[in-house]
Parts: C-alpha cells; sequence; structure tokens
C-alpha cells in the first residue's frame, strides 16, 4: 500500500505545473545602463541573462499592451542608482513579482546593493512600489513610463544626462 502511495504521490508531483522559478539579481547583474537595451520611445533600459527573454521584454515595453507580464530575471533601470528585478514565483504578489533596488558603486566602478526590498523599500518620492502602484502601471506589470503613473520631475534630457553619466560605464561608453 505504502509503494502504490508513494508512487501515485510521484506521478501527481511530474504532472503538476511547475511554478515560475524565482530569480534573484546579484550585484553583477546591474551593469552599465547603457549597455541595456532601451525599448523604442521609452527612456529606460532593460536586461536579462537571455536573449531570448530580453527580446520578449523589449516587445512588451514597445507593445503597451495591458495585461502582460514581463519575463522572471526582467531587470528595468531608468537610473544608474536603482532598479527593479522581476523575482518571479511567489515573490512579492501584491508588486507582482518585482523586488526594487538601490545601487551604488564601489571605488573601482562596479556595482554594489545597498539595499532591495518591496514596498518598503523608498526614494526621494516615497515607496518605489507605491509609486509603481499608480495610474495605470499595475495594467502595465507597474511599469510607469506613459501609463499615467506619478511623473519624475525631469524633462528628458536631465533623465538622459544622468543615465550618461553612469560611473559604471566609464571609460567604455
Amino acid at each position: 500500500m505504502r509503494r502504490v502511495l508513494c508512487a501515485a504521490v510521484i506521478v501527481g508531483l511530474a504532472f503538476a505545473p511547475l511554478p515560475a522559478l524565482a530569480f534573484k539579481a546579484r550585484a553583477k547583474d546591474f551593469r552599465c545602463l547603457l549597455d541595456g537595451v532601451r525599448p523604442s520611445g521609452k527612456s529606460f533600459y532593460l536586461f536579462h541573462r537571455s536573449k531570448k527573454k530580453l527580446a520578449k521584454a523589449v516587445a512588451i515595453a514597445e507593445s503597451a499592451t495591458p495585461g502582460q507580464e514581463y519575463p522572471v530575471g526582467t531587470i528595468v533601470q531608468l537610473f544608474p542608482f536603482e532598479a527593479m528585478a522581476k523575482r518571479g514565483g511567489h515573490y512579492n504578489r501584491p508588486g507582482h513579482g518585482w523586488e526594487f533596488f538601490q545601487l551604488g558603486t564601489t571605488s573601482d566602478n562596479k556595482t554594489m546593493i545597498l539595499h532591495r526590498g518591496e514596498a518598503e523599500l523608498r526614494n526621494a518620492f516615497g515607496s518605489c512600489q507605491g509609486c509603481h502602484s499608480t495610474g495605470n502601471a499595475p495594467e502595465f506589470d507597474l511599469i510607469c513610463e506613459d501609463h499615467g503613473a506619478v511623473r519624475i520631475p525631469l524633462t528628458p534630457a536631465q533623465i538622459q544626462a544622468v543615465q550618461l553619466a553612469d560611473p559604471r560605464c566609464q571609460p567604455a561608453h
């Protein structure tokens, strides 16, 4: 009887749908901002370890179709000093699986993670997750640009100047 029960459990597990594998970003996943892919018409940059999933993330950003979710492992950055990474699994359900980061650089211009978290992580404008949850951003997997969320009080030229000053890009770019 025990063998039958064990066999049934094993067979059941073999056919059970697997949850998306969780991704946990490391400092080396955050590189020179300009090495990322900037979707057409957007100010932010996308990164992914998989070229195929990066292409999917770019297509999602460019299509601006509600209801699409970025692939697990996608990193979104507007500025060199902060980012969001799609963790997947059961991580931060209210935050659509995103983890938010405050980043810094070491003396040799490598990335270091200063803080990481969910709704508790804050910048000068308040909770990162709270800001990304405004307007229509929840319909676009918490991506704010062009979706009626709280606007950053910087012009496109000012945003680009901050991006070009990314110390991780020096002197390569």
